[in-house]
C-alpha cells in the first residue's frame, strides 16, 4: 500500500495549491482499482454517480486509459468519467512477480 500512495503522489504534480485563489478552489478526483483478470473494478473513490459514491463501478473498456492500463502502461491525457471531462493521469498496480493487481487514477475536471 506504500507503494500506492507513493506513486499517487507522483501523479500529483499539476495539484500543487500555492498562492492562487483561483487553484485552491480546483477539485481533484482521485479512484483506486482492483483488477480481476478483466475488469478494473474501483474499490475507493471520491467519484460520485447519481449523487452516490461510484465505488464497485467499472473502468470502461473501450477508454484509452483502459487500453493502456492492461498492457501495464500509464495513460495521461483527456478522459470522459461519468459524462464528465477530465485532465487525467491512471498508473498500473504491478505485484513484485509482475502480475496487473490495479490501478490509480488522479483527474482534474476539465
Amino acid at each position: 500500500m506504500r507503494r500506492a500512495f507513493m506513486i499517487l503522489s507522483l501523479l500529483l504534480p499539476f495539484a500543487v495549491f500555492v498562492g492562487s485563489p483561483a487553484l485552491a478552489e480546483t477539485k481533484v478526483d482521485a479512484s483506486i482499482f482492483s483488477y480481476d483478470g478483466t475488469d478494473f473494478v474501483r474499490t475507493k473513490t471520491t467519484l460520485m454517480e447519481d449523487g452516490k459514491s461510484a465505488a464497485n463501478t467499472k473502468l470502461d473498456h473501450d477508454s484509452a486509459a483502459y487500453k493502456a492500463l492492461v498492457k501495464k502502461h500509464s495513460y495521461t491525457g483527456a478522459a470522459t468519467v461519468f459524462g464528465h471531462g477530465y485532465e487525467a493521469s491512471y498508473a498500473p498496480l504491478v505485484s513484485e512477480d509482475g502480475a496487473l493487481t490495479g490501478a490509480l487514477f488522479v483527474g482534474v475536471p476539465k
